[in-house]
């Protein structure tokens, strides 16, 4: 019984009107739904837990055991998704002859981004995933990436969505849920105020109460209604009797449907801390009622319009919550104003304008699941990148290649598609340094896709053979495209005016050798290399740089001297991160591994690990000696003696930004 449940059942019986429709419920456990369910509507049940049942499946041995790949309820003692219905579920998915198959959980999301069916696959998410748990979140997000459309409630649900999962943000639309019309209406002269739901922390009841009994001081005849049980129920009926309010704030119990309630009353109160978007509020307003709500992050500014049809308060503000109910209390004409225009506006979100607007999502994502999605990418021995889709289908019309970084808004690059589905990259493009998505888009409604690869899909053979450094522009400029590890064709760019591409690096226990080729500058006076300590910027370390001929430069790093400035008060680990400067007052460049069709040089390039030791406090005394010597006689353990060396391990590698640093770790 709950909010997820009806708004399934209205849109199913909305869609009914012009689609055969069908829900797959994973568990059977009552014989009646508690909302009222379309009979166009078929339901399938996966498992039926009713013990009366003739086709129960209680006695299955599956029934009671914890599923393999559905995600878990977490403490659950027993499954709430048996096995049993974790392979049924699997078979369903596998077999179904629907052209769209929509999961209103996102525990049944992550099992519809595995299935192998073509269908359009499609998730709603009621509530808001940035409150999810943590495990949850791990497979859900990547999860997403499989789907051909995601809803969310509200604008600003959508819009943190495509913060949290960038790569889906053009296949987000908002949906909110579906509340049929009413029959009811109420004739707004009861002096009755309403509320109903879950009594929870988080529906907070508890500000209602203190706002009505203000509200009750000056209005004895108007009394509060309240529907719905949970935990809270005994803490709010204790601070009603210490009101002295018994008579005047009623705790109505469950009531299913709690609609014809709502005749009876003339306002309606909506107390949530957190609301993702409130059907009670749509069915309150079709009722004729004037609705209070305090702003609770997204639904209640998605649904109501503030002054017209209700009011909207701040969260937790008491007083402001009282002055808004007084204020429809004592304006009969107000209250019956925004009880007439919430009818209207209630039809925002009945049952024909919910098809509609659901058919026009699935519309949008038929037409995005033509575009092609695989890709090939090929570094031509300039350093241009082509990328290949095929043949875009007609309705693609005219499309682009886009470049765009993981944040949603971010700058994008575009280059156009061929009819023959081919986008080129030219390596004087001038792409900024980073990594960058691929995706195809139509020019015509922004139709986007993501472009996805694999192991065969990266052409890089001749990026071997590209000049560097380069005799126009920057003197690096060179682009990697690869396959990233959720499937997507990524491609990396670096870019640099001057550029210090490592070379050879010898290491040994003294002195870490390294030489780099110097692009797009010269070595001048004063030019050195410095260590920068990662966490304390202020910590530099300089080492003479020598000019080598031919663009060639070196440097040695001492060893002893990482040592001795990795002290007491650091951590048991230390990174100094290595850049040039070429005269006393130049910008600091990376000595980094950049000119290369290496990815991840940390992977490749590896380096011998030397080990410093250094004598560390004074050897024990005589005193010491003798003090050891007699505990051991009386039979006791003498305290370890504190070291007298210290040993610490010097570590080269790559940065995961390509940049050479060393790492000293105490051992």
């Amino acid at each position: 019984m709950g909010g997820v449940v009806s708004a399934t059942q209205n849109l199913a019986g909305a869609l009914a009107e012009r689609h055969d429709v069908e829900i797959v419920a994973l568990r059977k456990v009552r014989d009646e739904s508690y909302f009222p369910l379309d009979p166009r509507v078929r339901v399938r049940a996966l498992t039926d837990m009713r013990p009366h049942s003739p086709v129960s499946d209680v006695d299955d041995p599956l029934s009671d055991k914890f599923p393999l790949i559905y995600p878990l309820n977490a403490g659950a003692k027993t499954p709430v998704v048996s096995r049993l219905a974790e392979l049924r579920l699997l078979e369903y998915l596998d077999t179904t002859d629907a052209d769209v198959v929509v999961s209103s959980s996102p525990r049944n999301t992550i099992m519809l981004a595995q299935a192998p069916g073509d269908y359009l696959k499609v998730t709603q998410e009621h509530s808001m995933p940035a409150i999810y748990a943590t495990d949850i979140k791990q497979r859900l997000f990547p999860a997403y990436r499989h789907l051909d459309a995601l809803t969310a409630l509200t604008p600003e649900e959508v819009a943190a969505l495509a913060r949290q999962v960038p790569a889906v943000r053009n296949r987000l639309a908002v949906m909110p849920n579906c509340v049929p019309a009413s029959t009811i209406r109420s004739s707004g002269t009861n002096k009755v105020v309403v509320s109903a739901g879950h009594l929870t922390d988080n529906k907070n009841h508890a500000l209602l109460i203190e706002a009505f009994a203000k509200v009750h001081a000056v209005a004895p005849e108007w009394t509060l209604r309240i529907y719905g049980h949970g935990a809270e129920k005994k803490k709010l009926r204790t601070r009603i009797e210490e009101l002295g309010l018994s008579n005047s704030i009623l705790l109505m119990g469950q009531t299913s449907p709690v609609t014809p309630e709502f005749g009876k009353a003339s306002i309606f109160v909506l107390p949530s801390k957190r609301e993702a978007f409130g059907n009670v509020l749509v069915e309150a307003m079709a009722a004729g009622l004037p609705v209070v709500a305090t702003d609770a992050d997204h639904g209640p500014r998605n649904v109501l319009t503030d002054g017209e049809d209700g009011l909207i308060v701040p969260r937790g503000d008491v007083e402001a919550m009282a002055d808004a109910i007084r204020r429809l209390v004592q304006d009969d004409e107000l209250r019956l104003k925004m009880g007439a225009a919430g009818i209207r506006n209630a039809e925002n979100f009945h049952e024909r304008a919910s098809r509609e607007r659901f058919e026009g999502i699935l519309e949008e994502a038929f037409a995005r699941k033509e575009l092609p999605r695989r890709a090939t990418a090929r570094v031509d021995r300039e350093g241009s990148v082509h990328v290949a889709v095929g043949a875009l289908p007609p309705s693609a019309g005219q499309a682009d290649l886009v470049l765009r970084k993981g944040a949603a808004g971010a700058a994008e690059h575009r280059f156009p598609f061929s009819a023959a589905g081919e986008a080129v990259v030219p390596w004087d493009a001038g792409v900024p340094n980073g990594t960058w998505e691929l995706a195809l888009a139509t020019r015509e409604g922004e139709r986007e896709v993501a472009l996805t690869t694999d192991g065969y899909g990266c052409d890089t053979r001749d990026l071997l053979a590209v000049p560097l450094p380069r005799v126009q522009g920057p003197s690096l400029a060179l682009m990697l495209p690869h396959l990233h590890e959720d499937g997507g064709l990524r491609l990396r760019s670096a870019l640099r005016e001057v550029h210090a591409e490592v070379g050879p690096v010898a290491v040994d226990d003294r002195t870490i050798a390294v030489r780099a080729e110097l692009w797009g500058a010269r070595p001048a006076a004063g030019a050195v290399v410095e260590a920068v300590h990662r966490r304390d910027k202020e910590r530099v370390l300089t080492f003479p740089l020598r000019d080598e001929g031919d663009g060639w430069v070196a440097v040695d790093v001492d060893c002893a001297t990482l040592v001795r400035e990795h002290t007491d008060d650091d951590e048991k680990e230390v990174i100094w991160d290595l850049s040039l400067r070429t005269a006393a007052d130049a910008p600091r460049v990376p000595l980094a591994k950049l000119g290369t069709d290496v990815l991840q040089p940390i992977n490749v390039f590896t380096f011998p690990r030397p080990v410093l030791s250094e004598p560390v406090g004074s050897p024990p005394t005589v005193l010491t000696r003798a003090v050891r010597k007699s505990r051991r006689a009386m039979g006791q353990t003498p305290a370890p003696l504190p070291p007298t060396r210290r040993r610490t391990e010097l570590r080269p590698y790559f940065t995961a930004a390509c940049q050479l640093s060393v790492k000293t770790v105490r051992l």
